[in-house]
């Protein structure tokens, strides 16, 4: 039986590949080994490897995600009574103590496991200062705080690689890509706190730290394009009330462009940008939109009574406020949960 199956993405891996997959198999887990393109001169570590594991080929380096989306397509011809998926690095980043915890954590009822590292240490300063930002970015789009979301160690039930495969992304941007899109359907997601390893000082990793971290965040924003559709019918009927109303009602307009604002997002949502993997967010997603146009209102109240600051500056001010002051409460929240 092969119920869980480890895909690992392998581009110019070296011995340590033959480590991890020899140290999978012991343990009872399938692995399914993607040559992301690595050429003839990195044959013979794949040829150690085929006795233990299944290897498909990309004919040309077409990056992780292109190699995961092959490896989940190829996964139920291989293994079709697999149940279980994880995804796993080929760099030895992932100690195997790890993998079998995100085992344990899926035959436990977990349906999707992210595992979070522990980046408080001494790690990189611009490994520390992308998730740093990337944790920003991703909680302002999505509205939940992970405090690591570019792990490469996840599980999941093998129901979500249908929609998985589908998803944008061809390099490190998939990653995101994915979780953001589980996100949106409501998939419950269940953090796995692991060991942090950056061997040699990451020095065998292929992320471009400048170019793969534009990538990602383009395809995030690419993703969240609803957020700027939302963000600008916003401004335009603020705009449009600044020159008419202005102050003048704020206690009936401002929660108007609210009910819009949040209607708006919830139908173009569930009806266009997530039409083929589905929308479960939209209720949560209604409710945060209003409290934060409930904080809005108050705000503009306050300016129409103490300054004479037109209402679309007013809105606006309190807006980039409110981003900061909303990331902190959500890291708190989930500070004391964890």
């Amino acid at each position: 039986m092969h119920e869980e199956v480890v895909i690992i993405p392998a581009y110019m891996p070296d011995e340590a590949l033959v480590d991890i997959v020899k140290a999978l198999t012991k343990q009872g887990l399938s692995v399914l080994v993607v040559d992301d393109g690595s050429g003839e001169q990195y044959s013979h570590i794949f040829d150690k490897i085929r006795p233990m594991a299944q290897v498909v080929a990309n004919p040309k380096n077409l990056g992780k995600g292109a190699a995961l989306k092959r490896g989940m397509s190829e996964l139920l011809l291989l293994y079709p009574e697999c149940a279980r998926v994880i995804t796993a690095d080929a760099d030895g980043q992932h100690r195997t103590s790890d993998i079998l915890r995100v085992r344990e954590a899926l035959r436990g009822g977990a349906d999707f496991v992210l595992t979070v590292r522990d980046l408080s240490g001494d790690i990189p300063a611009l490994s520390r200062i992308g998730n740093d930002l990337s944790r920003f970015v991703y909680t302002v789009f999505t509205g939940h705080y992970l405090r690591d979301n570019q792990s490469g160690l996840r599980g999941f039930c093998v129901r979500h690689v249908d929609w998985m495969k589908d998803v944008g992304g061809e390099k490190y941007d998939f990653e995101i890509n994915m979780l953001y899109h589980a996100d949106k359907q409501g998939v419950r997601i269940t953090t796995l706190p692991i060991d942090t390893v950056y061997i040699d000082g990451n020095s065998a990793t292929h992320f471009r730290p400048v170019e793969d971290t534009l990538l990602i965040y383009r395809r995030l924003f690419s993703s969240a394009w609803v957020s700027f559709v939302s963000f600008a019918l916003s401004q335009t009927l603020a705009l449009v009330l600044t020159l008419t109303l202005n102050l003048d009602l704020c206690l009936l307009t401002v929660p108007a462009v609210g009910i819009v604002t949040a209607l708006c997002s919830l139908l173009l949502n569930r009806f266009i940008a997530f039409r083929k993997t589905g929308f479960g967010d939209g209720a949560r997603q209604f409710a945060f939109i209003m409290a934060r146009y409930l904080v809005y209102t108050l705000g503009v109240f306050a300016a129409s009574l103490f300054c004479e600051l037109p209402l679309i500056l007013a809105l606006d001010a309190l807006m980039l406020l409110l981003v900061p002051i909303e990331y902190l409460i959500r890291r708190s929240v989930y500070s004391r949960r964890a």
